[in-house]
């Protein structure tokens, strides 16, 4: 099955945001949007990971829960998008997002991540070949200096902000406790959550 069709990946210049989004926050929405803005990117499609290989091990809120919580993070957001691409591919690797997403668009690809991914980039799989498909857009995280720590050539464009200082895994946690996240959340998101109980402990 094509999980991409209907999608609209026409342009010169495409960003691709993937992540777990468990859940998808305000942060992950202001870097794509900033990048699109600055870059002049055409679009920025988000990509829910269906089979994270680093949280092989973790508990995870369904796909279909993350799916529709970035859908709702990301509506009425010009310019951003969501992509299933990366649905039958397990585990979900970011070389096969970005080589799935060339095979669809002439566009040059924009992988935009936080610097502490960047930090972990040693680590991924085949992370000299994701260099060689995109040009990586990171955005400022926790102090963290911004360095590629791979060999290599690298087109690499550094923001200074959005300062991206909210995570998903202290979003989980303050719901867990039945504390409010503040504002970190897109308001459909928290109504999602809500709705659907996710997060509590029981």
């Amino acid at each position: 099955m094509n999980r991409a069709a209907g999608e609209d990946w026409r342009g010169a210049r495409i960003g691709v945001l993937g992540g777990t989004f468990d859940p998808p926050h305000r942060g992950h929405v202001r870097m794509a949007a900033a990048a699109r803005e600055v870059l002049g990117l055409d679009r920025v499609f988000f990509s829910p990971a269906p089979h994270p290989p680093h949280k092989r091990d973790e508990p995870l809120s369904a796909w279909t829960h993350r799916r529709a919580m970035t859908l709702a993070a990301i509506q009425g957001e010009d310019g951003l998008a969501l992509t299933g691409i990366e649905l039958d591919s397990a585990p979900s690797y970011t070389v096969d997002l970005l080589r799935a997403a060339s095979a669809r668009t002439g566009a040059d690809l924009y992988f935009i991540m936080g610097a502490d991914s960047l930090a972990d980039l040693a680590a991924w799989h085949q992370p000299r070949e994701i260099l060689g498909l995109c040009t990586l857009v990171v955005f400022p995280r926790d102090g963290r200096p911004v360095r590629v720590p791979v060999d290599g050539p690298a087109a690499l464009v550094v923001f200074e902000s959005p300062r991206v200082d909210v995570s998903s895994s202290a979003v989980r946690a303050a719901l867990a406790e039945g504390t409010a996240p503040g504002d970190a959340l897109p308001a459909a998101v928290s109504a999602y959550i809500e709705h659907n109980r996710l997060y509590r402990r029981c």
